[in-house]
């Protein structure tokens, strides 16, 4: 889930102006579009710089070192920060919507004003992803396709499920206010129609997967009689297995769909090439634990509810700590104090609530992938091949050692496919180093799961109530209507 074009959609659309919007005459349309133009390159260069550092580094030494690994990790974090902080200047600083609306003359427009809107951020993601691209090749065994091919494929894994809906909650929006312009504004009619378009996206996500991600049928055979039997064992439906093409650049999985009888599993070429079948089982049983567990559902839910949260937020903050529009900043220094605080409001509260809850759901999904190869007995070895053969017995019981070290297994050869340092972190996922530590701590320890699993249920329940909460009080304060372009 790209969630750093989560926030951009955010920074671009998620809340009004508290100020109002300031025309852009037509003559300083061009000056600010080479400021916007000259951020982009600001990103490139920044990356093509860290690249530059890596590759010397590694030529240097004669391979790829831990060092190498932690200074490309560094520099795509930097590169992120900057893309990220740039595009809210581009937003905020330089008034790029009204630019677009009023500066263009497309304040009409169905659908080309949000494209052109979300444009710089996506341009600065190229940029970012061309001056990093050396630096990757010199780090991986496996080096990814030229750069034209790395560029497209990134853009489609980054942008391709995204950005289709996003695309459709704007278009949305246009024809609401061709459609209904007397009630469009509403709060109510706004976060109705948000919810009917996340639904709606939800059910389209497989299509949008099949669209912009290069993918074919996993092949009949031994692998495929093994997941398909997997899936048999815990009552998970799909449309597909598929293998997404990456030549060989990414070793990865994936579920999309929550609907069961329209849903596809994605495993990439290089992690089919790459892993043992017992592994890829495992990776498997990892993302059927991700539907088993209603994740997909409870994302969607919270990211409809966290408009609320934060349009109530960024609204409170303007309004009491920065001074409002007649504040002692000016209207200028309003304007950049808004678009500042709305960066930090958006990635601090993605950063924090959301990685918690990301990273807890990523552990649960792990111990499901465990439990998918695991035999059921705890004193294990000897361990039986679960689905070696259609007459297998189901199994059922606390995670057995085998099976842990297995989904162990897979984890750290994933990361030392991709050229990750097991020590890396992530906000997201977590280290694969501790999420390692993690499931060989439940090793012969079924109250130590039964502990995780009923705290992961009541952060559900708590983060839901509190979700629940923030959007009645937007509504009840009034800054729900703040939400919208």
């Amino acid at each position: 889930m790209p969630v750093s074009l989560l926030i951009a959609l955010f920074l671009a659309f998620g809340t009004d102006a508290i100020l109002p919007p300031s025309p852009v005459p037509r003559g300083s349309v061009v000056p600010r579009l080479i400021e916007a133009m000259a951020e982009v390159g600001l990103v490139g260069l920044t990356a093509l710089a860290f690249a530059t550092l890596v590759r010397a580094r590694v030529r240097r030494r004669g391979r790829a070192t831990s060092g190498a690994r932690r200074l490309f990790a560094a520099g795509s974090r930097t590169v992120g920060a900057l893309t990220l902080g740039g595009y809210a200047w581009i937003i905020h600083g330089l008034g790029w919507p009204e630019v677009v609306r009023s500066g263009l003359g497309l304040r009409d427009a169905i659908l080309l004003d949000e494209v052109l809107i979300l444009l710089p951020f996506v341009l600065a993601q190229v940029a970012g992803w061309w001056g990093l691209y050396p630096g990757e090749r010199a780090l991986l065994a496996r080096p990814p396709a030229g750069v034209a091919r790395y560029l497209a494929l990134r853009a489609r894994q980054t942008l391709g499920m995204v950005l289709p809906a996003a695309l459709i909650f704007s278009l949305a929006q246009d024809l609401a206010r061709r459609w209904f312009p007397s009630t469009s504004e509403d709060p109510g009619f706004q976060m109705g129609m948000m919810a009917a378009m996340g639904a709606l996206v939800m059910v389209l996500a497989p299509a949008f997967v099949r669209l912009s991600w290069p993918t074919r049928r996993l092949p009949d055979g031994p692998l495929r009689d093994r997941l398909e039997r997997l899936s048999a064992r815990f009552g998970f439906r799909h449309t597909d297995i598929l293998v997404w093409e990456t030549e060989g650049a990414i070793v990865n999985a994936g579920v999309t769909g929550a609907l069961p009888w329209y849903r596809y599993v994605l495993l990439t070429d290089a992690l089919i090439d790459g892993l043992d079948p017992h592994e890829i089982a495992a990776v498997f049983g990892h993302e059927v634990g991700h539907i088993r567990h209603r994740h997909l559902a409870f994302f969607g839910f919270f990211f409809v509810g966290s408009m609320g949260i934060l349009t109530l937020a960024s609204d409170l903050v303007y309004a009491h700590v920065l001074g409002g529009p007649g504040g002692p900043a000016g209207s200028t220094g309003s304007t950049v104090a808004q678009g500042a605080t709305t960066l930090l409001l958006g990635v601090g509260y993605f950063a924090a609530i959301f990685g918690v809850l990301s990273r807890r759901f990523e552990r649960q999904a792990d111990v499901f992938g465990c439990r998918a190869v695991s035999c059921g007995r705890v004193d294990c070895p000897p361990h039986p091949d679960l689905y070696s053969r259609p007459d297998t017995p189901a199994v059922d019981g606390p995670l057995c050692p085998v099976g842990i070290r297995m989904f162990v297994n897979a984890l750290e050869n994933v990361a030392a496919l991709n050229g990750m340092e097991p020590t890396a972190r992530s906000w997201r996922h977590g280290s694969i180093a501790r999420r390692v530590e993690f499931l060989e701590g439940l090793e012969g320890k079924p109250q130590a799961e039964r502990r995780f699993q009923v705290g992961v249920s009541r952060l559900r329940i708590g983060l839901a109530l509190g979700l629940i909460a923030g959007l009645f009080l937007a509504f009840w304060t009034g800054a729900i209507e703040h939400l919208g372009p």
